[in-house]
């Protein structure tokens, strides 16, 4: 059932980005802008890496970075790894975040950048590479967006023992079983949620409370779920268990506002397909817990595999 469900998905991500129309108004609308982006000639090797940054010649020409400077903006990070990492190689940090909360606006702008330089013209000999670059960005900068983890440092801890492992089990239960419901229950609806972005776009009436609500209980649950006590030896799947909750926040918020942001919404409905065994994964941990002390698992709601 999860590989099926995320088959569809991947599917569905992929019409959806090239079914609505707000992409086209994007890059109608930065286009008419004063592009900050100069013409050039092609680079002659466009695979080559000459610093050793992780933007091959022809990423560097889109990004405008320097290829022969593997910082560009001298802030300690090769331009590869701030790209990679959803964050802007021309910026010093903290504050160089590439429009992380509108994927759509960074393709518009990178497609702008291309045409501006030359590269995404069709009779350009460098087309196919410079095209798979964007893409490639995009990609990297939507793993960055729904792969969010908690800081575990930040965790209440206590010491480890037969008590207070059964004390956190009976605390955290009420919040395994709620994830576990919501999960299930976007599941459940998921052919149905398809068919409506499928017909109408996210723009459907049905799509946003749907997913605004579920956001709003997955928020919930990381809240209410960081103010617990947690065991010393239950502060790795605790960290996990909160991380899928912020993921799962992140990617019901991003399908509810696709109307906004289609590109980030598609990505997000791709990141669901991956969740099932995400949660398995976690839920396996404290079953191991479960086997020592003396606890009942069925109200921690360990799914069977």
């Amino acid at each position: 059932m999860p590989n099926k469900i995320k088959i569809v998905l991947i599917l569905v991500a992929i019409v959806a980005v090239f079914s609505v129309y707000e992409l086209a108004q994007y890059v109608h609308a930065i286009a008419n802008k004063t592009s900050v982006y100069q013409e050039g000639s092609p680079l002659p090797s466009p695979d080559d890496d000459p610093d050793h940054d992780g933007l091959s010649n022809q990423q560097e020409v889109i990004w405008g970075t320097d290829p022969f400077n593997p910082d560009s903006d001298g802030d300690s990070f090769k331009d590869g790894e701030e790209v990679a990492s959803g964050h802007n190689p021309l910026v010093p940090g903290p504050n160089d975040l590439i429009n992380q909360d509108n994927l759509t606006l960074q393709f518009s702008e990178l497609t702008v950048a291309g045409l501006a330089e030359g590269s995404l013209q069709p009779d350009s000999p460098n087309y196919a590479q410079s095209l798979a670059s964007i893409t490639g960005s995009i990609t990297d900068s939507a793993k960055y967006l729904f792969n969010k983890e908690v800081n575990g440092d930040e965790l209440p801890e206590i010491d480890t023992s037969a008590l207070s492992d059964t004390t956190y089990l009976k605390s955290i239960a009420p919040f395994t079983q709620s994830f576990g419901r919501l999960l299930a229950d976007q599941y459940a609806h998921i052919a149905d949620n398809l068919n409506a972005i499928g017909e109408n776009g996210f723009i459907d009436p049905a799509i946003k409370p749907y997913f605004s609500n579920q956001a709003v209980q997955y928020q919930e649950i990381l809240n209410k779920g960081s103010n617990i006590k947690v065991p010393k030896n239950l502060k790795t799947a605790h960290t996990q268990f909160l991380s899928l909750a912020l993921q799962m926040r992140d990617i019901s918020d991003a399908v509810a506002k696709g109307d906004i942001d289609p590109i980030k919404a598609s990505f997000a409905l791709d990141a669901l397909g991956n969740m099932y065994e995400k949660y398995l994964n976690v839920m396996q941990v404290y079953k191991t817990v479960l086997e020592i002390v003396d606890f009942d698992p069925s109200t921690v709601n360990i799914p069977k595999q």
